[in-house]
């Protein structure tokens, strides 16, 4: 496994790299991918990590041989058992839609809580990387 780009930092630090996660991204894709979206993704998974975790976060983006990159995001807050499992129905509401919106953006995402504590997310980003047959 190779992991392309990697931060760790306090939350909101880490979601100012956006920028930065975008640039490498782009770097590695094939023009007719979701770079907009797969910034989209990376933005909504640290700000829940600002919102409900605070503290430390660790993001990793891994490309495994021409495969679609996976974006991991890791913080060390109460876990996904603390929060509440309702789901939203008011579309208009002003929170509760980031994971959603992941959802239908990224390929695939997996939800749980990571070892030592905290939770680790782990989406499929809509990118096909340079190179890869199509």
């Amino acid at each position: 496994m190779a992991i392309v780009w990697k931060v760790e930092d306090q939350a909101e630090r880490v979601l100012r790299q956006r920028r930065a996660f975008r640039e490498c991204l782009a770097s590695l894709a094939e023009p007719s991918s979701d770079v907009d979206g797969a910034e989209l993704i990376y933005g909504e998974l640290v700000a829940n990590t600002v919102r409900y975790a605070k503290g430390a976060v660790e993001v990793r983006l891994e490309l495994v041989d021409h495969l679609a990159p996976v974006l991991v995001v890791r913080d060390h807050g109460p876990g996904i058992r603390a929060r509440s499992r309702t789901p939203r129905r008011d579309l208009f509401a002003e929170s509760g839609r980031g994971l959603g919106i992941v959802e239908l953006l990224a390929r695939e995402v997996a939800v749980g809580d990571a070892d030592g504590g905290g939770t680790v997310v782990r989406a499929t980003l809509p990118v096909t990387p340079r190179g890869k047959a199509a």
